[in-house]
């Protein structure tokens, strides 16, 4: 994870990333009863589903998998925002 996290409503923003002609993308977690959910949505406000919805039973693990994601995306063109945002 890098930069500064945001705390929403119903969960913790990890990250968000851009790329050109494509709605945002936005990695977080819940922490629900039973495990922590990790969610990568592209319309926060929106009524569809998210992208991916995946059940983790330890942040650890969670958080990899983030990270892993965030880095194959990176590589298909896909920029961090915050990196947006300090330009």
């Amino acid at each position: 994870m890098t930069g500064s996290s945001e705390l929403t409503s119903d969960g913790l923003v990890l990250w968000r990333l851009s790329a050109t002609g494509q709605a945002d993308l936005w990695c977080l977690v819940f922490d629900v009863v039973d495990a922590l959910y990790f969610v990568l949505e592209d319309d926060l406000h929106g009524t569809e589903p998210p992208r991916v919805t995946e059940r983790h039973l330890d942040l650890n693990t969670l958080v990899d998998r983030a990270d892993e994601l965030k880095r194959s995306l990176l590589r298909c063109g896909w920029t961090d925002a915050e990196d947006e945002w300090a330009s």
